[in-house]
């Protein structure tokens, strides 16, 4: 009879603690639904940051940048020069000059980011044997103006050599064939084993990535300062019979964003690089899924460790919005590891967009398999363990604190009030 009288405890009070957890997971939800700042974190940022940042990056690289041209030869040789030139993917000759002045004033309004100039003698040296030269001018505010001039001018200018020289070879009785291959012995072929996107496909997985950690991170923040503020002790959660047990308010507060990340993290690691066309060679959905699974939970708990030193809810986004660069850095791609001091490189390891980054970006570019991301997936559990327990250390540490202020105001308050009735014994004698 005993042993079943402790059974019946034992499961009535499991049965609290379900209750408990469940009635915390319950308005924790209803807290994010009816807080405009997190519904802006949580699904505005997530909804829609992923497709600004793909958009931005979309176009890879500057195409038909505006030039004019400054054409002091007026030959058939130089009007080829300037149709070849046009044809590049790099530039656009949006104006054919008369003098420099007029090609320097429509540089100065910003109507062209570029200006070449041929001089008088360019047929006329091609001709000889000799040298010939272009001049080109680039707005120098965006380094890519240059680029695309020098590249475009370079390309034709390495085409017309070849013609020439395949020209002469011709004239000394060459064969077509036999011509071309002496101009260009060697001629390289690219083939793109990865990132065949070109720079989105480069870094906009990582910015998924890094976009899922720091809104977690805000969001936690905003949720757990709001609470503080309406608290007059600064509380860690509100004053309801529920809240009791640390384990219980840690799971319910944890699985309502973890219930919410899910969806999402579909939505931002599969359907955008399905929009833009970033490679996905993983072996399919589930697979990223189930790394990402420790993922959403250390940066969950590391959201809840961090957020017990925020009392305003505006903290959460200064801290994290300041910190968003560096930690995209630190996952080691934009800022490659080999590069990276030993100091930072161990600093990286404390954050789970480390190695989160690493291990979806040789998964979705690189076709790895769950076991080939074995160790960064390894990693990501004892970084979900550990900020389990420093969220437990934490939450303890706030609660026990708010306890001991509350008794200190409490024997100000009994002091107060026996001062108080010794004046007023004091007047009345």
């Amino acid at each position: 009879m005993k042993v079943i009288k402790n059974l019946k405890k034992e499961l009535q009070a499991n049965r609290k603690a379900w209750v408990d957890m469940l009635y915390i997971f319950r308005k924790e939800l209803y807290n994010i639904f009816t807080d405009a700042g997190a519904i802006i974190i949580f699904f505005v940022a997530t909804l829609v940051y992923p497709v600004v940042v793909g958009l931005l990056y979309n176009n890879e690289m500057l195409r038909d940048a505006p030039i004019a041209i400054v054409d002091n030869d007026h030959s058939s040789m130089s009007r080829r020069y300037i149709r070849m030139i046009d044809a590049t993917p790099e530039v656009q000759v949006v104006y054919e000059c008369s003098s420099m002045a007029e090609a320097e004033d429509l540089q100065k309004h910003g109507k062209v980011h570029g200006i070449i100039n041929i001089p008088r003698d360019f047929n006329r040296n091609i001709n000889i044997g000799e040298q010939a030269h272009v001049n080109i001018y680039a707005d120098v505010t965006s380094f890519f103006w240059y680029r695309n001039i020098s590249m475009a001018t370079s390309y034709v200018g390495r085409t017309l050599c070849y013609e020439i020289e395949a020209k002469g070879l011709i004239a000394k009785g060459a064969t077509y064939d036999d011509a071309i291959k002496n101009v260009r012995k060697f001629i390289p072929q690219e083939r793109l084993l990865y990132n065949p996107g070109g720079y989105p496909s480069f870094i906009l997985p990582i910015i998924l990535i890094v976009i899922l950690q720091q809104t977690i991170l805000m969001g936690t923040g905003i949720l757990v300062g709001k609470t503080s503020e309406r608290s007059k002790w600064k509380d860690l959660m509100p004053s309801n019979v529920h809240y009791r047990g640390l384990l219980r308010i840690i799971f319910g507060r944890a699985l309502a964003i973890f219930i919410i990340y899910i969806p999402i993290s579909i939505y931002v690691l599969k359907i955008i690089p399905y929009i833009f066309n970033i490679p996905q060679l993983s072996a399919g959905p589930w697979d990223v899924l189930w790394f990402i699974l420790p993922y959403i939970l250390a940066s969950i708990f590391l959201g809840m460790t961090i957020s017990t030193f925020f009392y305003h809810r505006e903290n959460a986004l200064v801290v994290y919005i300041a910190t968003s660069i560096p930690i995209l850095l630190l996952t080691g791609f934009p800022w490659p590891r080999e590069a990276m001091p030993e100091f930072w490189k161990y600093v990286s390891y404390v954050l789970p967009s480390t190695f989160g980054a690493q291990g979806y970006i040789k998964m979705n570019t690189l076709g790895a398999s769950l076991l080939d991301v074995s160790t960064e997936h390894f990693y990501l559990w004892i970084q979900a363990g550990f900020y389990f327990m420093t969220t437990f250390l934490a939450y303890n540490w706030r609660i026990t604190k708010k306890a001991r202020i509350k008794a200190i105001e409490h024997r100000h308050r009994k002091r107060r009030n026996r001062l108080e009735r010794a004046r007023r014994t004091d007047k009345l004698s």
